[in-house]
């Protein structure tokens, strides 16, 4: 990569990771929260719900946070399984390819997740393999709507986008929450925007934006933020919107 292109994505990635980014991002919900639990919940489901039309999944989880909101927050909304008092048509759409009986099956799986563990960082094991936590993660998950199985190949973009929201630190956009794993270790979150942007400025030669694009893409970027190649995610998307 020459120094030219490298700078332009530095300035890029300063243009865009700011706070005016939040407003128009599904992370805009977990900042409505100070509680570690309850930014933890709202992020999962805020990544979990974010695909398809950017204004329409907007919608719809400011309609799901104003339920959880008047239940306690999102963490009393699961762990209390309070999602079991809203009256709501069950095979109802939701959203897209989401019935609301996909989004009270998450709730409970979060529900269940909590009675065993005090984080879903728990699913990850400082040093080990970033993998092994999401393979963890997706196997505990298994069965829900919208969670990759177990050893997928796709890039599995809404999962990398929740462990970039809790790992990465001193960010105005990213919480840093998480210990267990290291920035150095995230994976872009790789969506349609992103692998355009990564195949127009040569980062890229594959033609499917799967898990190992997405490394590719990744390892790339790792030569200009070695400490922390998530942080391409705004300088790739903010690009290509550019």
């Amino acid at each position: 990569m020459d120094e030219q292109l490298m700078l332009e994505f530095i300035e890029a990635a300063d243009r865009n990771e700011n706070v005016h980014f939040i407003g128009s991002d599904p992370v805009r919900f977990p900042h409505r929260y100070a509680d570690r639990h309850d930014i933890e919940v709202s992020a999962f489901i805020a990544a979990w719900m974010a695909y398809g039309s950017r204004r329409v999944f907007l919608g719809v989880l400011e309609k799901l946070h104003t339920i959880m909101d008047g239940r306690g927050g999102p963490y009393a909304f699961v762990i209390n399984r309070r999602f079991m008092e809203v009256d709501v048509d069950e095979n109802v759409c939701l959203y897209r390819f989401y019935k609301w009986s996909d989004f009270f099956q998450l709730c409970d799986r979060l529900s269940n997740a909590y009675l065993e563990k005090e984080s879903l960082e728990d699913f990850f094991i400082p040093g080990h393999d970033l993998g092994e936590g999401v393979e963890s993660l997706c196997r505990f998950f298994e069965g829900v709507r919208g969670i990759p199985a177990a050893g997928s190949t796709s890039a599995n973009k809404r999962f990398y986008m929740f462990l970039r929201w809790m790992v990465r630190g001193n960010s105005p956009v990213d919480f840093g929450i998480w210990t267990a794993v290291r920035p150095s270790q995230l994976i872009i979150p790789l969506d349609t925007h992103v692998f355009q942007s990564a195949v127009r400025y040569g980062l890229t030669v594959r033609r499917s934006a799967d898990l190992k694009t997405a490394k590719e893409i990744t390892l790339a970027m790792a030569g200009i933020w070695p400490d922390d190649p998530a942080r391409a995610d705004f300088a790739l998307y903010g690009m290509e919107v550019s």
